[in-house]
């Protein structure tokens, strides 16, 4: 079966952030965001793709700076509501009851009750037609210590960071779960094994 372009983004289980930010004018928005990824590793620099008539972009542009928080699950309604094509001017973390979180390097505030914080600048615009991708520098990251180990790693399956798969009419909310496989970051270099070694 092939599927046409419009419904194509339905393959890709999606991660669910809530980007906050503050307008010039001090009003305070939040909005959920799946088109967002790191580039590479380490988490230095992410990739936002957003479509040009939203609070969040405009805000970015004016002021150069964004957090990203990542909700986990039981945010769900918070989410949709964030998700509300509210004017300008309305406070959506009055809207949604958010609890805003001081944030260290950047005047928007992070959102309380999330597992992680990540605090970015604005570094580069590329603007197409009819999007326009934004990369940020993160600044200061910081998470939730109930849900990380000392070395910095998520215990997802407490933690069940939300997520998403896009369908016809609307969305389902997901979250990680464990395949039972684990692997570490030296399996992908061949070391003494053939470029041509066949999988055990």
């Amino acid at each position: 079966m092939k599927l046409k372009p419009n419904k194509r983004e339905q393959i890709f289980p999606l991660p669910v952030a809530l980007i906050s930010t503050i307008s010039n004018q001090g009003v305070r928005n939040a909005a959920p965001w799946s088109n967002i990824t790191p580039i590479l590793r380490p988490l230095d620099e992410v990739l936002l793709a957003s479509w040009l008539k939203r609070d969040t972009l405009t805000n970015i542009r004016e002021t150069g700076e964004f957090v990203i928080n990542i909700p986990p699950v039981g945010m769900e309604e918070v989410v949709m509501v964030c998700s509300r094509n509210y004017p300008p001017e309305v406070d959506e973390f009055e809207m949604a009851g958010l609890k805003p979180r001081l944030s260290e390097k950047v005047k928007a505030p992070g959102i309380e009750g999330c597992l992680a914080w990540a605090e970015c600048t604005l570094i580069e615009e590329i603007l197409r037609e009819k999007f326009s991708l934004i990369i940020g520098k993160v600044v200061n990251l910081e998470v939730d210590e109930n849900f990380f180990d000392e070395k910095g790693r998520m215990d997802f399956k407490k933690a069940k960071p939300l997520s998403c798969i896009l369908g016809p009419e609307g969305l389902t909310f997901t979250c990680p779960r464990d395949t039972g496989r684990s692997a570490d970051y030296s399996e992908m270099f061949l070391g003494g094994k053939g470029v041509l070694s066949p999988m055990p």
